[in-house]
Protein backbone atom coordinates (compact mmCIF):
# COMPACT_ATOMS: atom_id res chain seq x y z
CA UNK A 1 0.00 0.00 0.00
CA UNK A 2 1.68 2.83 -0.59
CA UNK A 3 1.88 6.05 1.47
CA UNK A 4 -0.73 8.29 0.42
CA UNK A 5 -3.17 5.86 0.17
CA UNK A 6 -2.13 4.90 4.03
CA UNK A 7 -2.43 8.60 5.17
CA UNK A 8 -5.77 9.23 3.04
CA UNK A 9 -7.24 6.26 4.78
CA UNK A 10 -5.87 7.43 8.30
CA UNK A 11 -7.11 10.84 7.89
CA UNK A 12 -10.90 9.06 6.89
CA UNK A 13 -10.70 7.32 9.82
CA UNK A 14 -9.78 10.42 11.81
CA UNK A 15 -11.94 12.43 9.98
CA UNK A 16 -15.33 9.85 10.77
CA UNK A 17 -14.13 9.56 14.69
CA UNK A 18 -16.95 10.79 17.14
CA UNK A 19 -14.93 14.09 18.93
CA UNK A 20 -15.37 13.11 22.57
CA UNK A 21 -17.99 14.47 25.14
CA UNK A 22 -16.95 18.00 26.66
CA UNK A 23 -18.09 17.25 30.94
CA UNK A 24 -21.09 19.76 31.71
CA UNK A 25 -19.69 21.30 34.67
CA UNK A 26 -22.80 23.45 35.35
CA UNK A 27 -25.98 21.46 34.92
CA UNK A 28 -28.48 24.74 35.20
CA UNK A 29 -26.61 26.29 32.69
CA UNK A 30 -26.17 22.97 30.31
CA UNK A 31 -29.73 22.75 31.12
CA UNK A 32 -31.18 26.61 30.59
CA UNK A 33 -29.06 26.25 27.42
CA UNK A 34 -31.21 22.96 26.13
CA UNK A 35 -34.50 24.73 27.20
CA UNK A 36 -33.65 27.49 24.65
CA UNK A 37 -33.14 25.36 21.91
CA UNK A 38 -36.60 25.34 20.81
CA UNK A 39 -36.47 25.38 17.32
CA UNK A 40 -34.70 22.01 15.59
CA UNK A 41 -35.32 19.06 13.75
CA UNK A 42 -34.47 15.45 13.84
CA UNK A 43 -34.75 12.49 12.33
CA UNK A 44 -34.52 9.09 13.56
CA UNK A 45 -36.48 5.84 14.40
CA UNK A 46 -39.43 5.03 17.16
CA UNK A 47 -40.07 1.89 18.56
CA UNK A 48 -42.78 0.51 21.00
CA UNK A 49 -43.54 -2.29 22.95
CA UNK A 50 -46.59 -2.83 24.56
CA UNK A 51 -48.47 -5.71 26.10
CA UNK A 52 -50.70 -5.84 22.94
CA UNK A 53 -48.25 -4.42 20.30
CA UNK A 54 -44.99 -3.84 19.19
CA UNK A 55 -43.90 -1.90 16.45
CA UNK A 56 -41.58 0.71 14.56
CA UNK A 57 -41.47 3.77 12.97
CA UNK A 58 -39.15 6.13 10.81
CA UNK A 59 -39.61 9.40 12.45
CA UNK A 60 -39.32 13.13 11.37
CA UNK A 61 -40.30 15.82 13.89
CA UNK A 62 -39.89 19.54 12.79
CA UNK A 63 -40.35 21.84 16.31
CA UNK A 64 -40.78 25.44 16.45
CA UNK A 65 -41.49 26.75 19.71
CA UNK A 66 -44.24 25.56 20.73
CA UNK A 67 -45.41 24.11 17.16
CA UNK A 68 -44.34 20.95 15.72
CA UNK A 69 -45.32 18.32 13.15
CA UNK A 70 -44.56 14.74 13.58
CA UNK A 71 -44.32 12.29 10.64
CA UNK A 72 -44.13 8.81 11.34
CA UNK A 73 -44.00 6.62 8.38
CA UNK A 74 -44.50 2.93 8.74
CA UNK A 75 -45.90 3.15 12.20
CA UNK A 76 -46.86 -0.69 13.45
CA UNK A 77 -47.63 -1.44 9.70
CA UNK A 78 -49.90 1.54 9.35
CA UNK A 79 -48.66 3.61 6.66
CA UNK A 80 -47.89 7.51 7.20
CA UNK A 81 -48.79 9.54 10.20
CA UNK A 82 -48.53 13.07 10.64
CA UNK A 83 -49.12 14.50 13.88
CA UNK A 84 -48.93 18.80 13.98
CA UNK A 85 -50.54 22.00 15.86
CA UNK A 86 -52.89 23.62 14.30
CA UNK A 87 -54.25 27.11 15.75
CA UNK A 88 -57.41 25.18 17.62
CA UNK A 89 -55.23 22.13 19.28
CA UNK A 90 -53.42 18.90 17.61
CA UNK A 91 -54.45 17.25 13.98
CA UNK A 92 -53.52 13.44 13.45
CA UNK A 93 -54.20 12.68 9.41
CA UNK A 94 -53.64 8.85 8.40
CA UNK A 95 -53.70 7.99 4.70
CA UNK A 96 -56.91 8.47 2.72
CA UNK A 97 -58.88 8.70 6.30
CA UNK A 98 -60.75 11.77 7.55
CA UNK A 99 -58.62 14.35 10.07
CA UNK A 100 -58.96 13.63 13.94
CA UNK A 101 -58.56 16.59 16.32
CA UNK A 102 -57.95 17.34 19.31
CA UNK A 103 -57.30 19.98 22.22
CA UNK A 104 -53.97 18.26 22.78
CA UNK A 105 -51.94 15.20 21.42
CA UNK A 106 -51.70 13.57 24.99
CA UNK A 107 -55.81 13.51 23.84
CA UNK A 108 -55.33 12.65 20.22
CA UNK A 109 -52.98 9.65 21.76
CA UNK A 110 -55.44 8.54 24.10
CA UNK A 111 -57.96 8.97 21.58
CA UNK A 112 -56.70 6.85 18.65
CA UNK A 113 -54.17 4.16 20.24
CA UNK A 114 -55.53 4.31 24.04
CA UNK A 115 -51.78 4.87 24.98
CA UNK A 116 -50.87 7.94 27.45
CA UNK A 117 -47.76 9.28 25.81
CA UNK A 118 -46.36 12.72 27.11
CA UNK A 119 -46.34 14.42 24.42
CA UNK A 120 -45.38 17.75 25.88
CA UNK A 121 -42.97 16.41 28.18
CA UNK A 122 -41.43 14.48 25.18
CA UNK A 123 -40.54 17.75 23.81
CA UNK A 124 -37.87 17.96 27.08
CA UNK A 125 -36.78 14.85 27.23
CA UNK A 126 -35.68 14.53 23.79
CA UNK A 127 -32.97 17.20 24.53
CA UNK A 128 -31.79 15.26 27.67
CA UNK A 129 -33.44 17.24 30.43
CA UNK A 130 -36.61 17.12 32.50
CA UNK A 131 -39.69 19.08 31.49
CA UNK A 132 -39.86 22.14 33.57
CA UNK A 133 -43.65 21.94 34.47
CA UNK A 134 -44.03 18.73 37.26
CA UNK A 135 -41.69 17.15 39.71
CA UNK A 136 -38.69 14.82 38.75
CA UNK A 137 -35.69 13.20 40.04
CA UNK A 138 -32.43 12.39 38.33
CA UNK A 139 -31.56 8.95 39.50
CA UNK A 140 -28.07 8.49 37.51
CA UNK A 141 -25.27 10.79 35.41
CA UNK A 142 -23.58 9.95 32.92
CA UNK A 143 -19.21 10.65 33.63
CA UNK A 144 -19.80 13.92 31.58
CA UNK A 145 -22.20 14.91 33.63
CA UNK A 146 -25.17 14.65 31.19
CA UNK A 147 -28.45 12.68 32.08
CA UNK A 148 -28.25 8.74 32.31
CA UNK A 149 -31.09 8.10 34.46
CA UNK A 150 -34.80 10.38 34.95
CA UNK A 151 -37.81 9.73 36.57
CA UNK A 152 -40.68 11.91 35.99
CA UNK A 153 -44.24 11.67 35.46
CA UNK A 154 -44.18 7.88 36.08
CA UNK A 155 -41.66 7.38 33.44
CA UNK A 156 -38.14 5.99 34.00
CA UNK A 157 -35.90 7.47 31.18
CA UNK A 158 -32.28 5.94 30.21
CA UNK A 159 -30.19 8.12 28.18
CA UNK A 160 -27.07 7.08 25.95
CA UNK A 161 -25.41 7.64 22.89
CA UNK A 162 -24.83 11.67 23.57
CA UNK A 163 -23.08 13.62 20.73
CA UNK A 164 -21.97 17.14 20.61
CA UNK A 165 -24.24 18.49 18.33
CA UNK A 166 -23.13 22.17 17.99
CA UNK A 167 -21.52 22.96 21.31
CA UNK A 168 -24.66 21.74 22.76
CA UNK A 169 -25.00 17.55 23.90
CA UNK A 170 -27.70 15.82 22.60
CA UNK A 171 -28.66 12.25 23.40
CA UNK A 172 -28.77 9.62 20.39
CA UNK A 173 -30.89 6.88 22.56
CA UNK A 174 -33.40 7.37 24.90
CA UNK A 175 -35.27 4.67 26.64
CA UNK A 176 -38.98 5.52 28.29
CA UNK A 177 -39.98 2.78 30.68
CA UNK A 178 -43.62 3.24 32.63
CA UNK A 179 -45.16 -0.48 33.72
CA UNK A 180 -45.64 -2.64 30.82
CA UNK A 181 -44.78 0.07 28.22
CA UNK A 182 -41.36 0.64 26.56
CA UNK A 183 -40.64 3.59 23.55
CA UNK A 184 -37.38 2.99 22.25
CA UNK A 185 -35.90 6.37 20.35
CA UNK A 186 -32.88 6.48 18.09
CA UNK A 187 -31.91 9.69 16.76
CA UNK A 188 -29.71 9.24 13.80
CA UNK A 189 -29.51 13.33 12.48
CA UNK A 190 -30.41 16.68 14.51
CA UNK A 191 -30.50 20.12 12.63
CA UNK A 192 -31.33 23.22 13.36
CA UNK A 193 -33.04 26.17 11.04
CA UNK A 194 -31.67 29.10 9.65
CA UNK A 195 -32.20 32.07 11.92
Amino acid sequence: MSRVLALTLMLLVVGCARQPLQPVDDWERHQAAAERLNSWQLSGKLGARLPDNSGSARLRWHQDRSDYRIDLSGPFGQGRVIIETTDSGVRLRQGGAPPLEAASAEALMWQTTGWRVPVAELTYWVRGIPAPDSRHRILERTPQGLLKTLRQSGWTLHYSDYEAVGLLPLPGRIVAERKDTRLTLIVYDWSFPES
